[in-house]
């Protein structure tokens, strides 16, 4: 939540800054110049839109702050009514990565950015991997180091649990062993008296 809230709180503030700083020259000062100088237009998303809303990333970055805070079982409701458009697809890339989502869905969601992932322009490209790709891919890991570490743990308690009791089973007999050695002591010394 943090980071997604540092990386939505920086990319609006590039953009804000950028916007005071073209808007607060006055025009009186703002320099004429004659070189066919090319205007950049707003970073695109997309490779090849032809659908102007989903083309900006500002959309993209509110989209994803909106679904923040929804439930998981809404989020799964929303990405089963979503197609397989390659917008759709991004929509349930990040409806996919909110914390309460579980492994598998996290796991399908890695296959949907690498299907999405060579249609983005180049800086979208590295900013999905950045933002969601690696720390959903580190969540991963992380989840199936813990799976694997539970699963040895339990293993482990079992096993420790069936040495109690061949301890215990062995402890018994020799209990048995050491009463029948006393009482044998004990027809010993009354058959001597």
């Amino acid at each position: 939540m943090r980071l997604k809230l540092i990386v939505l709180l920086s990319v609006t503030t590039l953009f804000s800054s950028c916007e005071l700083l073209s808007s607060s020259r006055p025009d009186s000062i703002t320099p004429k110049v004659t070189i066919d100088a090319p205007q950049r237009p707003p970073m695109c998303v997309w490779e090849n839109s032809l659908d102007e809303n989903n083309c900006y990333i500002e959309y993209w970055l509110q989209y994803w702050y909106q679904i923040e805070e929804v439930s998981w079982p809404e989020r799964k409701k929303q990405i089963e009514a979503l197609s397989d458009q390659d917008t759709d697809v991004l929509k349930k890339v990040f409806l996919s990565q909110g914390k309460s989502t579980p492994y598998q869905d996290r796991l399908r969601a890695q296959g949907w950015v690498e299907s999405i992932l060579p249609k983005l322009t180049q800086p979208m490209q590295r900013f999905i991997m950045i933002a969601l790709y690696y720390p959903s891919q580190g969540l991963l890991e992380m989840e199936s180091a813990l799976v694997t570490l539970s699963k040895i743990n339990t293993h482990q308690s079992f096993n420790i649990e069936e040495q109690q009791i061949l301890l215990d089973k062995q402890q018994n007999q020799i209990d048995q062993l050491l009463n029948i050695e006393a009482s044998i002591m004990e027809s010993i010394e009354e058959d001597k008296e």
